[in-house]
């Protein structure tokens, strides 16, 4: 039995997920089913994408993700079942979901679902809840052994596979860019796609003061000043701090503070942060 991961934007404590759980479980009670993330922003598939390149490194190979952030749900977009070149499965639609998971791990492989086979029965006549009449279903079947990779359905292109448009980090020889990836509103921790370790490689150390550039459709947002450390508490209450995130991305905050809401900060594509070197 393999393990099972569920991933949505359906929200913490949804019925809608428990759902899935049952359906899981009721093509073998012996699965291993656990929940990811639930509170994926609703319909952000970049967002889905990046909380599965968080968990993916921490599940045994063999595990079965389902990521269900599908605003196409019901159309002629894909559902698939992808094998990375890590040896894991992602049960998904394929709008964009897969997009840092070929970058950064590789995909072996990928399968359009048959829905002729793989769809929970009785449930043909619905066209909104695939995620649980089609991919939890099918995670399943896959995760208990009682169809293999193979039988998911037909092999496609992984060139065909759809990536979508994002900001891709760069880097020169006294700065650093990419995108806001994440904006909380719990702690306001800002994250990044940008490698943490470019920072040490365009001149900037920990205990340097460095400019964080903000913009928003290369709209100026924030120009500000802030010390480039190791956590929180190196810096005073109150003040910002430049420091890499669990993920060794760049990663801004305000000590004990909201620098989402107090800097005025959202995330995705068409905002970018640069941190500079101060000559």
């Amino acid at each position: 039995m393999k393990n099972i991961i569920l991933q949505t934007d359906f929200g913490t404590g949804s019925v809608s997920v428990a759902a899935m759980h049952g359906v899981c479980l009721s093509v073998n009670n012996d699965l291993k089913v656990h929940d990811g993330n639930h509170a994926v922003p609703e319909f952000d598939v970049l967002s889905a994408s990046a909380s599965l390149i968080y968990l993916l490194p921490y599940w045994p190979k063999g595990s079965v993700f389902v990521s269900v952030v599908d605003p196409g749900v019901g159309t002629s977009r894909r559902s698939c079942v992808a094998l990375t070149k890590t040896g894991q499965y992602i049960v998904t639609p394929d709008n964009g979901t897969l997009t840092y998971i070929e970058e950064m791990f590789g995909i072996k492989e990928v399968r359009q679902i048959d829905e002729s086979v793989n769809r929970l029965k009785g449930s043909e006549d619905v066209f909104i809840f695939h995620g649980r009449d089609v991919y939890a279903y099918c995670a399943a079947r896959l995760a208990a052994g009682v169809i293999t990779y193979e039988e998911v359905g037909p092999v496609y292109p992984v060139e065909e596979i759809v990536r979508a448009e994002y900001i891709r980090p760069a880097k020169t020889a006294d700065e650093v860019s990419g995108m806001i990836c994440e904006a909380t509103e719990h702690f306001g921790l800002v994250g990044t796609n940008i490698p943490f370790g470019w920072l040490k490689e365009a001149g900037m150390n920990y205990g340097d003061e460095v400019e964080v550039i903000i913009t928003r459709k290369d709209e100026k947002v924030l120009e500000k000043k802030m010390k480039l450390v190791e956590t929180f508490g190196k810096v005073a209450v109150g003040e910002p701090l430049v420091f890499s995130s669990e993920s060794r991305t760049v990663m801004l905050a305000i000590n004990r503070g909201n620098a989402t809401l107090e800097y005025g900060l959202s995330y995705g594509p068409e905002w970018k942060m640069t941190v500079r070197k101060l000559s």
